[in-house]
């Protein structure tokens, strides 16, 4: 299998199984093991706690010991399991450890298939925005596939639907692989405090942790919309309930468009400027989004998308080609997804949930001055170490 067709297809696969289980487990979690919503939400928040601690040890401690194409395989082969093992309690407790562990172990293929998408970006040329664009079209026809099913037969589908997704995704891991995939191995440290010291030479590089600072920041500033932009929608009293499914898809729609000719877009532009001009844009989006509660400003600002997260992403891939070697760029991608993904997610449902209760204005100008101290710091950023 060709790296282009591989990277693609498990892009594809793995947002199926993320466009099913991200947005629609709280409904099977209340609806079919009969939780109350506070109960399935303290269940759930568990998920992004394992997917901070599975980036920042797990994950490095399985490569190490066997490799990116064995930890592959054990992640969605375990996640199979326990996903099955859903349907066999309705205790809250084990439902929760459930929860934790499909979170620490089968999402650890997130940040270890953008690193290799890295890689393959570096070594190959392949165009990672296409490839890419693959996995957010899997999220958006996964979501309308399951709305049209389960207004069918019912929310317990959601069970077999998860398990047959997880299955076929592992099923995929066994066929042929890239040579990259299979041969891709890293160099022992030399000395002993390196092999004691995990993410020792993070610490010393001071553009990696402005980097991930930055990111942090960024998707810190977008955690209000990602939870609530359809309580935000709702509270402007549109009387077509489609129009609001359509209008928040226009998020996703820019995102692909974007994906689709990024190589062209941003080959003569620097991805330190990439990152600062994502920050600016999210703080115009979000400063917009609190001054005017209004249907078609929100509809505009929804576009932003595909700079405020897509190209932000995509500046990232590009910093981490140009200046990291194999290891680092795992390490990094991996920080990525467990501290500027999820420990942000953590982070920001305290801080927006508090303020959104007080006014929506006041979360998206939150959200506006997180995006410019991201963007401050992003000035302080060198692409060559």
């Amino acid at each position: 299998m060709s790296s282009k067709t591989w990277l693609s297809t498990n892009y594809f696969l793995q947002f199926l199984v993320t466009g099913t289980f991200l947005p629609f487990w709280m409904v099977y979690l209340t609806s079919v093991k009969n939780l109350t919503v506070l109960e399935a939400s303290s269940i759930f928040s568990m998920l992004y706690i394992a997917r901070v601690i599975s980036g920042i040890f797990l994950s490095p401690y399985l490569i190490k010991k066997y490799n990116i194409d064995i930890t592959l395989k054990l992640s969605v082969g375990i996640g199979l399991i326990l996903a099955v093992s859903y349907g066999f309690t309705n205790e809250k407790i084990v439902l929760g450890l459930i929860t934790f562990l499909f979170g620490m172990i089968y999402f650890m293929v997130s940040p270890l298939v953008e690193g290799l998408a890295s890689l393959f970006l570096r070594e190959e040329n392949i165009d990672y925005g296409k490839a890419r664009t693959y996995g957010s079209l899997g999220f958006t026809v996964i979501g309308i596939i399951i709305g049209g099913i389960l207004s069918y037969v019912g929310n317990e589908a959601l069970y077999y639907i998860l398990i047959f997704l997880v299955a076929l995704y592992l099923v995929f891991m066994f066929l042929p692989q890239p040579k990259l995939v299979k041969n891709l191995s890293f160099e022992e440290p030399d000395t002993k405090k390196e092999k004691e010291s995990l993410y020792s030479w993070v610490l010393k590089d001071r553009n990696a942790i402005l980097l991930i600072i930055t990111v942090f920041l960024y998707q810190l500033s977008h955690t209000a919309y990602n939870n609530y932009n359809a309580l935000y929608l709702e509270s402007m009293n549109i009387s077509a309930k489609w129009l609001s499914g359509v209008i928040l898809n226009v998020s996703v729609i820019a995102e692909i468009i974007f994906f689709i000719f990024s190589k062209r877009l941003v080959k003569r532009i620097k991805p330190k400027n990439l990152m600062i001009f994502a920050g600016v844009c999210a703080i115009i989006r979000w400063g917009a989004l609190a001054m005017f509660h209004n249907i078609y400003v929100f509809t505009i600002m929804q576009t932003f998308h595909a700079i405020t997260f897509a190209v932000a992403h995509i500046a990232f891939i590009l910093i981490l080609n140009k200046d990291y070697n194999n290891k680092e760029i795992i390490d990094m991608q991996n920080l990525y997804t467990a501290i500027c993904f999820q420990l942000s997610m953590a982070v920001g449902l305290y801080i927006m949930g508090a303020l959104w209760d007080i006014s929506t204005s006041y979360v998206f100008y939150a959200s506006a001055i997180i995006a410019v101290i991201g963007t401050v710091v992003a000035t302080r950023i060198k692409t060559t170490r």
